[in-house]
């Protein structure tokens, strides 16, 4: 892959991305934004050149990338016909794995192949579905709107566009970037999660380090109530203390009420602990000085949570 030929004038997210993915794999591929049927031409017959969002056809084989034909592209779900296609998500179909490989060659091919599926979920089909017409709600802007807003809102210089769409790609880079290594260290912490020391009857994960640890337990562990761990690797980190949800998102259990909001000296007296440093005023989050010190106010929660339990079967 030596060239991108793709569109040029306003710039979507779909083809941005699509740019942005390969150019993580080669970051020196030269990238021409054109409609000149003459400089498309020669694109398909070169080999080393591959046309995204443009070209008429999906012929992987070929270069070709395109959706905008009548038989379309594709759908992930073909038999509902539901989540189709657009050139960003065939670029991650065929790209996607060697981008993740690139970035965390350590994995394992079933973590790539999870890793890939995840950004698809995540990330990839709601850009193709935004480009395909297809309506979804979203609470606030979208990521393909956020990307279209960096169009010039005045007709303007092809330089000044061309401008415009290359900080998208560097965006769009940042962002998948961003997504991969963030799964991926769900991924990788999975084993060291599981291998965690369990306290207070198994209510209470103690982990050694500040890691992604709320999804597994909500889908591995249902005694687990809450989590303790030290905010950073230095010696005398502060400590936290988070509930535990359940996998429909919900907490298992609350601090305290007469927790909330209260901060240091004044949280100290209520949980009886010298170093509590916060409460969340949403009561799922506190932290605290020292280990002895969250593994009291765990403690003092874990009792609160057993006392509202028995008042609810009396």
């Amino acid at each position: 892959m030596q060239t991108i030929i793709t569109h040029d004038r306003m710039f979507h997210a779909d083809e941005t991305t699509a740019v942005a993915i390969l150019r993580m794999l080669q970051p020196d591929v030269a990238v021409v934004r054109t409609r000149d049927p003459q400089i498309i031409r020669e694109g398909i017959q070169d080999p080393e050149t591959l046309l995204l969002d443009i070209g008429g056809a999906y012929e992987p084989a070929q270069g070709l990338f395109d959706h905008h034909q009548l038989a379309g592209a594709g759908f992930r779900d073909v038999e509902s016909k539901e989540w189709p296609f657009a050139t960003a998500g065939l670029i991650w179909r065929h790209f996607g794995s060697d981008v993740i490989r690139r970035l965390h060659p350590a994995l394992l091919p079933d973590e790539v192949d999870e890793v890939a599926q995840h950004l698809d979920d995540l990330l990839i089909k709601y850009v193709d579905a935004s480009d395909c017409g297809v309506r979804l709600r979203t609470a606030g802007p979208s990521f393909s709107a956020l990307i279209s807003s960096f169009n010039p809102s005045l007709p303007t210089e092809e330089a000044s566009e061309d401008a415009a769409f290359f900080l998208v790609v560097d965006l769009v880079q940042v962002i998948v970037t961003n997504f991969i290594s963030r799964y991926v260290g769900k991924v990788l912490a999975r084993a060291e999660v599981r291998a965690a020391t369990r306290c207070a009857g198994g209510r209470v994960l103690v982990l050694d380090a500040c890691k992604p640890w709320a999804s597994l337990v909500a889908e591995e562990m249902p005694d687990v109530l809450c989590a303790i761990y030290p905010m950073t690797a230095e010696p005398g980190s502060q400590w936290q203390l988070r509930v535990a949800i359940t996998p429909d998102n919900k907490p298992r259990m609350l601090l305290p009420p007469d927790w909330a909001g209260l901060q240091h000296r004044a949280l100290s007296a209520v949980v009886g602990t010298s170093g509590a440093i916060f409460c969340h005023r949403a009561r799922y989050l506190a932290g605290a000085e020292t280990f002895e010190d969250i593994w009291n106010m765990a403690q003092a929660a874990l009792a609160y949570h057993d006392a509202q339990a028995c008042a609810l079967a009396a």
